[in-house]
């Protein structure tokens, strides 16, 4: 298996507390990993420092040339002006997109219920939240990291959601870490 992200030596600090401290880790191909803790004991901070999305005070973080690496967040990061369609599969052409088996079904998966051409301003939290995973699923990624991809998501959501990561990639490729309560 091809080692996809490593972390090294990581150290992070805030002005009253350490977060990380000498923390060294690898993610390779066909990793499926469960980041579980505390509230507060740097679950989130470590898949943000993985993906990129922050620096460590200390120590590096490697990607593999090439690799692509997709992040659902906690915060609420979607444009409030654009529409649910171009949030999900951006300017891709509607016959392309609706071309692609995977693309469909993250669609009706997770946002079959939302009007398609709607504002994300005029959507309630958690239907932005469900529009930003399939934003996020309808991509291609060699490794995906999602913080609390539940939250929001009913029991048919949560069912989906499994069924679908279990079946993205094939046996030993792609690579998946989550923080999640269920």
């Amino acid at each position: 298996m091809a080692h996809l992200i490593g972390g090294e030596n990581l150290h992070l600090e805030y002005p009253t507390k350490t977060v990380f401290d000498a923390v060294s880790l690898g993610i390779d191909q066909g990793d499926r990993i469960g980041i579980v803790g505390r509230n507060g004991d740097g679950k989130s901070t470590l898949m943000r420092l993985l993906a990129g999305r922050i620096d460590p005070d200390g120590g590096r973080v490697t990607v593999r040339s090439g690799t692509t690496v997709g992040m659902l967040d906690q915060a609420d990061t979607l444009d409030p002006n654009q529409t649910v369609g171009h949030a999900v599969v951006g300017d891709v052409p509607d016959h392309v997109w609706a071309s692609d088996a995977k693309v469909r079904d993250v669609i009706s998966g997770l946002v079959s219920d939302v009007d398609w051409d709607t504002d994300i301003s005029e959507l309630s939290g958690g239907q932005r939240r469900r529009v930003a995973l399939a934003g996020l699923l309808a991509q291609d990624w060699d490794v995906i990291f999602l913080d609390e991809p539940t939250n929001h998501l009913d029991v048919d959501g949560i069912t989906w959601l499994a069924k679908h990561l279990n079946n993205r990639w094939s046996k030993n490729s792609g690579a998946l870490a989550v923080v999640t309560h269920d």
